[in-house]
């Protein structure tokens, strides 16, 4: 009787909240793809960053529901300053959390909608993945020990073109991260199911980090996009058996979430019970992949049965030959040319400056007003134009936010790019401003014959012509130069070359064999059969995310 009582509740709850999540429907989105980035430091706290790209479908589309027990047991610490929605006019909004029928929204700023194209949301928060059972301390066959991370990001209820997670590990990359040598030095491995399901690649993060990417196209609604990885635990301070002070709780983790308050707390791993788990639990478990040997009682979990081998190197590219990016922004177009950071700024400035919504004082040094516009016409600016009119400050541009829209543009490029034929790319682009160069050419302007004898780093590749010419400015003279204001730009980053956008896009695709869990098998049969047909239809709607309204 007790049992049927519960399973009716949940049935009724189900329902309930499917019902709810349509309630205050004014549009409807649907997601495209999802990218999830880790950024593990040493004691277990993570920085986790989504990038969800919505498609509006119909209505004013407002925002989505992100919610569900594989985000709340995170017990996410969120950066509400930080989060931004781009849309497909290159236009930013402020995103904003909130909570509608007792569910975690992202939502547009200031009640926004979109009615048509796709918008980018990009938000992050902070999380302490040890202390949540999702990083945990065990051993191999061999005695190495290791932390194993056994986690998966969040469902969500349509299909996606791809899921994507980007895992950044505390260590610093010696040699070729993609080497046998560099991967036994840390020990990874991985379960062979994710061998089989996803593509693998190794790689170095800018600041020399070690950072594995896991890729998977074409997936079904509900997908879990399970991880379940290992590297040697002298990567990570001892989770288990040592602590320093008090564990790190809610108040280190808001602290660490923002870099002007660092924390050095510590913690110590909350060891789940598997035993003691609940009916509700193992459901949950399985429907997120969560199949973690944790056992209560015990300091760490042990595999001992698991045999490791070594990965097997095989070569293939990310990248496809032919493919093109079009989607990028002119400001990014500039950057893909490799043009120096001063020279696009420069340009940027000139054309704020004709199109009347700042007036450049004096030179040298360079000082600046801005000009009062109607919001509407502010709204139609690239969104790299905003930030630039955001960054002037008594009268001068503001050097960090100068620094923050450079590295804003390259992580968009990244992201834009990574699977692209560079060569096909530029010459794609290429063909685009070439067809205003040459009227220019006729009008007096520079030729491509007088560009192409500077010296690379010299030349403008007659980008600013075609900047111009998107934005109507077809009567100008040849006093308007690239140059212009380039020397007199207080940044001390200039030159981002090639490798600076693509060194963590790889040439070369790393897939490797691990023999998999003994306990993962035995596990899900037992569980499955006994709980999810039951609870499927009535948790799911409190178990993924998406809904839009």
């Amino acid at each position: 009787m007790g049992k049927n009582l519960r399973y009716w509740t949940a049935v009724l709850l189900g329902i309930g909240l499917l019902a709810a999540s349509g309630y205050s429907a004014a549009g409807r989105g649907l997601p495209v793809w999802s990218e999830v980035e880790l950024d593990l430091t040493e004691d277990g706290r993570t920085s986790i960053t989504y990038t969800v790209n919505y498609r509006v479908v119909s209505g004013e589309f407002h925002g989505f529901y992100f919610s569900g027990p594989q985000i709340d047991k995170l017990k996410p610490i969120w950066d509400n300053g930080w989060g931004r929605a781009t849309t497909s006019s290159g236009k930013e909004i402020p995103i904003v959390r909130g909570q509608r029928n007792g569910k975690t929204t992202i939502e547009l700023g200031g009640g926004r909608g979109v009615s048509s194209g796709n918008v980018i949301f990009r938000f992050r928060f902070a999380t302490q993945l040890a202390q949540a059972g999702f990083l945990a301390n065990t051993t191999d066959a061999q005695g190495n020990k290791l932390v194993v991370l056994n986690w998966a990001p969040t469902t969500w209820d349509n299909g996606l073109e791809h899921y994507t997670a980007y895992v950044r590990y505390p260590t610093q990359v010696q040699g070729d991260p993609r080497s046998k040598e560099f991967l036994d030095s840390v020990h990874f491995r991985t379960e062979r199911f994710m061998n089989e399901r996803y593509k693998i690649d190794y790689r170095k993060t800018r600041d020399g980090r070690f950072e594995v990417l896991l890729h998977v196209t074409n997936i079904p609604k509900d997908y879990s996009f399970r991880i379940q990885q290992y590297v040697s635990s002298s990567l990570f301070n001892d989770l288990v058996l040592k602590t320093n002070g008090l564990p790190l709780g809610l108040e280190g983790l808001q602290q660490w979430v923002n870099p002007q308050q660092p924390s050095g707390q510590r913690t110590i791993l909350g060891v789940v019970g598997l035993l003691l788990a609940s009916l509700f639990f193992f459901v949950l478990r399985q429907k997120f992949g969560e199949t973690r040997s944790a056992l209560a009682g015990m300091d760490s979990v042990r595999w001992t049965s698991v045999a490791w081998k070594p990965p097997k190197i095989q070569i293939s590219s990310f990248r496809k030959p032919g493919k093109v990016c079009e989607d990028l922004t002119p400001v990014e177009v500039a950057f893909f040319l490799e043009m120096p950071y001063k020279r696009i700024l420069s340009v940027m400035l000139q054309r704020l400056s004709q199109a009347g919504f700042l007036k450049v004082i004096d030179e040298s040094p360079l000082r600046i007003k801005t000009i009062k516009r109607d919001p509407r016409d502010r709204a139609k600016l690239e969104s790299y134009e905003d930030v630039m009119l955001k960054s002037a400050f008594d009268n001068k541009l503001d050097e960090n936010e100068l620094k923050m829209l450079l590295e804003l543009v390259v992580d968009n490029v990244r992201r834009k790019s990574w699977d692209c034929d560079i060569e096909a790319t530029k010459t794609y682009w290429r063909k685009q401003i070439n067809v205003v160069w040459d009227q220019r050419e006729k009008e007096g302007h520079e030729s491509r014959t007088e560009d192409e004898a500077k010296p690379y780093l010299n030349r403008h590749h007659g980008w600013y012509h075609w900047y111009f010419n998107r934005y109507n400015y077809d009567n100008y003279d040849t006093r308007l130069r690239p140059e212009k204001y380039e020397r007199f730009i207080d940044v001390n980053t200039d030159h981002i070359s090639y490798d600076a956008f693509f060194d963590n896009v790889p040439p070369v695709n790393v897939c490797h064999s691990a023999c998999h869990s003994a306990c993962h098998s035995a596990c899900h049969s037992a569980c499955h059969s006994a709980c999810h047909s039951a609870c499927h239809s009535a948790c799911h709607s409190a178990c993924h995310s998406g809904g839009s309204f």
